[in-house]
């Protein structure tokens, strides 16, 4: 994951340590239109830095990720809108917004998916993975062997980024799903995930502490701008 100056590249160099009660709210649906996802994350191994981290989606155009130190004084977005990813700097005088590309983009995307698998990853109305962001990229996603319960359906057990160059494929970064909450429906819901990136080993660990669905996501939240004084 790439945050801060280079996105949110700190969270998987660094190790994450998610705390807090885990809880489920709103009304939950067959095909929920918008989840949002409540964590809070510690980076390294000091316990003094932590930042809350919220992720929002609504139906499978737009993803934000917003992540705040515990003053709110400082932090950064980074927002898909259907067609680009964006790094939003927030400082306490003023917040800048780029455009990313690249590896950088690749990854930052394929992390905020990866936090909610079975949605994103659905055969029908599911992610369009056939976006230029991922152009030069194969996501897959990989189930468990045996079904859960009655339910016939097998949960999640990694979701995997692989760049692909020169008919080569290589893996990239690796999402494994660590523990679920205790629902089924609608979806299989990670409860702890730990994300590595394969060429330098750094491992990043995810926990969430509440999730919401259909809350009602306005689509201005996931509008880029160049920059915001």
């Amino acid at each position: 994951m790439y945050i801060w100056t280079t996105g949110w590249r700190t969270l998987t160099c660094l190790t994450i340590c998610l705390i807090g009660d885990t809880s489920l709210s709103a009304q939950v649906q067959a095909k929920p239109i918008s989840i949002v996802i409540h964590s809070t994350i510690q980076l390294g191994g000091n316990g003094n830095k932590l930042f809350e981290m919220v992720v929002s989606s609504k139906e499978q155009k737009y993803i934000r990720a917003s992540i705040r130190n515990p003053k709110k004084t400082a932090g950064a977005d980074i927002i898909y809108n259907g067609k680009a990813i964006a790094v939003v700097e927030r400082g306490t005088l003023k917040s800048k917004s780029r455009v990313v590309s690249g590896d950088e983009a690749a990854a930052d995307l394929f992390d905020l998916i990866a936090l909610n698998p079975e949605y994103h990853f659905r055969k029908i109305d599911g992610f369009n993975f056939n976006i230029p962001t991922f152009k030069a990229y194969r996501v897959e996603l990989q189930y468990e062997a045996e079904p859960i319960g009655e339910t016939e359906r097998c949960r999640p057990l990694k979701a995997l980024l692989y760049k692909e160059q020169d008919a080569v494929s290589t893996l990239v970064r690796i999402a494994e799903y660590r523990k679920f909450f205790d629902q089924i429906d609608p979806y299989f819901q990670p409860k702890e995930l730990t994300f590595t990136e394969v060429m330098t080993g750094d491992i990043g660990h995810i926990s969430v502490d509440k999730i919401e669905y259909n809350i009602g996501l306005p689509s201005f939240l996931f509008d880029i701008i160049d920059e915001i004084e």
